[in-house]
Parts: structure tokens; C-alpha cells; sequence
């Protein structure tokens, strides 16, 4: 049955983790396939006219949970330019798979606006010709001013990574995905979450830390900067080169190189050496770049 759905364009998976899935239905578009809808949904698992379809497959209770508190944090942030736009919390009586008929609505979806063209990870992997220094110093800026923004409404986004930064038209960039994040009164003082590549060099275990949380997300932000300046994930790509191995880099001290007509070269180890005391003073750093401001003069 799944697979008839996607073969018929009534479902079209997005993307998927072992905790979400994030697809489009062909309900939700007028021309009735899900390739034209203009939001997504994204959950536990795909949901088609009040019955489980395919994904993760998340119990309906972890998953509302979930959905729940990813609610809570894009309300908190507010609409802005640099943020995802949640347009609703969906919420039914579901029938499971494996599980009796509830009784009491449960939250199944965020029904989300549609990034068209993907993740910037995605496209920094794809496009092996980076596009021109300004265009990615404006993304990195871009990146930059959604941490921000993130940062004064008191949240620790806590997954930063290109991987969220979704694509729109005319190189714009929006955050999403805030599963993962809490409010900094809430988050772990010793931990921080994100994918290894974003981790200092040189613990063997990459997340700990005893330096600030919010110091530990510049970090992050350094080396979100890093791989959209130089146009590379670092440590290389997922296909290439495992969690494992990246770990083993980190606990060996190794650093990604930076080139040194990276504009940007200063700004990524001033936020690796923890020199900055806020994602603003990074976003000011970056507008203050010669070449940007420059441009931004005429």
C-alpha cells in the first residue's frame, strides 16, 4: 500500500531520521499530487487520511510529545525572516498500526512552509563549483542572523548545522528543525547536541563540554561558517567518511583546514577559540567584512 501512495504522487517523502519524517500529501495541493503542495508535514511517521502509512513509525504518544514541544519552541521564536514558518500543529484521533484507536486528539503533524530547494548541506554536497565568495558570505551572514535571532528569544537551537538551513528562491536561507533545542534555563550545562563534525577536536567524548552552552553553539556557528565559506563539509563527506571516524579525528586533535583567502578565516577561529560572547557580535563581524560591506555601500 505505501508504496502505491508515493508511485501515484499522493504521498512524496522529504526526508527522514530515526526520529521524523518529513512529506507532502496530495491533499494539501491543487492539483492533487503531493509534489505540488505548498507546506510539508513532518512527524513520527507519515500519516495518510487518519491512518499510518509509512515511516519511523514512532508510538502516537512519543511522537505527540515530541511534536509538542517543537510547537512550543517555533512559537517562542516568533515569524522572522531567517526562521522556518510553522503554520499549525495538526492534531486527530488516530488509527495505529499497532496500537488501539485513541479516544483523545493527538498531534501527529507540524504542518510547516515548503523549502523548495532542499538543505544547504544538500547543495554544498551536490555543487562541487562553490558559487561566488559574496553569495556565500551571504549565506553565512544569513545563517548567522537566524542563530541570532534564535539566541535572544533565550533558546539554544542545539542541532545547528547546514543539515536545517532550508533553501528558498534567490539564495535564501531559513532555520528549521528544533526538536532538539530547549530554552537555555532548560538545556544540560554539560552537554550539547549536534552532529560529530561540528564537535571541538581533541575529547573523546565530543559533546561534553565545560565551557558555556551558548559558547558551545558558537563553536557550532564557527563551523557552520566554515562549511558554507569553504564550500565543504567538514571532515568530509557522510558517504565518505562515518561518525566513527570523524570521533576518532576529534579525539586526535585534528582541526579542518581553513584556506587562507577565506575572508571569513579570522571570524571561524575567533568562534573555535570561544572569542566571541554572542552570535550577534558574529553576525556584526561578518557584515564588517571589507567585501561585504563594500558591497553593501553601493
Amino acid at each position: 500500500m505505501p508504496p502505491r501512495l508515493i508511485a501515484e504522487g499522493k504521498i512524496q517523502v522529504l526526508g527522514e531520521t530515526i526520529h521524523s519524517v518529513v512529506y507532502a500529501v496530495a491533499g494539501d495541493s491543487e492539483t492533487g499530487l503531493a509534489k505540488d503542495s505548498l507546506s510539508v508535514l513532518k512527524g513520527g511517521s507519515v500519516w495518510y487520511e487518519g491512518r499510518q502509512a509509512l515511516g519511523p513509525g514512532k508510538k502516537i504518544g512519543e511522537s505527540d510529545e515530541r511534536l509538542r514541544k517543537e510547537a512550543a519552541m517555533y512559537k517562542a521564536l516568533g515569524k522572522h525572516e531567517r526562521i522556518l514558518e510553522l503554520l499549525g500543529l495538526e492534531e486527530s484521533v488516530l488509527v495505529g498500526r499497532d496500537e488501539p484507536p485513541g479516544t483523545v486528539p493527538q498531534a501527529w503533524a507540524l504542518r510547516l512552509e515548503r523549502a523548495s530547494f532542499g538543505s544547504l548541506r544538500d547543495l554544498i554536497v551536490r555543487e562541487a563549483s562553490p558559487p561566488a565568495v559574496r553569495t556565500r558570505l551571504g549565506l553565512a551572514i544569513q545563517f548567522a542572523e537566524g542563530v541570532a535571532h534564535v539566541h535572544r528569544c533565550g533558546i539554544v537551537w542545539g542541532d545547528l548545522s547546514t543539515r536545517n538551513a532550508l533553501r528558498f528562491d534567490g539564495w535564501r536561507i531559513k532555520l528549521g528543525d528544533f526538536a532538539d533545542s530547549e530554552f537555555l534555563a532548560d538545556y544540560p550545562s554539560d552537554w550539547y547536541w549536534c552532529e560529530v563534525r561540528y564537535c571541538p577536536p581533541g575529547s573523546s567524548r565530543p559533546h561534553r563540554h565545560d565551557i558555556g552552552t551558548l559558547k558551545r553553539e558558537l563553536f557550532a556557528l564557527g563551523t557552520a561558517i566554515y562549511e558554507i565559506t569553504e564550500w565543504k563539509v567538514p571532515y568530509g563527506l557522510e558517504t565518505e567518511v562515518d561518525e566513527d571516524q570523524v570521533i576518532a579525528m576529534l579525539v586526535n586533535g585534528e582541526w579542518p583546514s581553513v584556506s587562507s583567502d577565506n575572508p571569513a578565516r579570522d571570524i571561524i577561529q575567533q568562534c573555535w577559540s570561544y572569542g566571541y560572547e554572542s552570535s550577534q557580535h558574529v553576525v556584526d563581524s561578518l557584515q564588517s567584512l571589507p567585501c561585504v560591506a563594500a558591497e553593501s555601500a553601493s
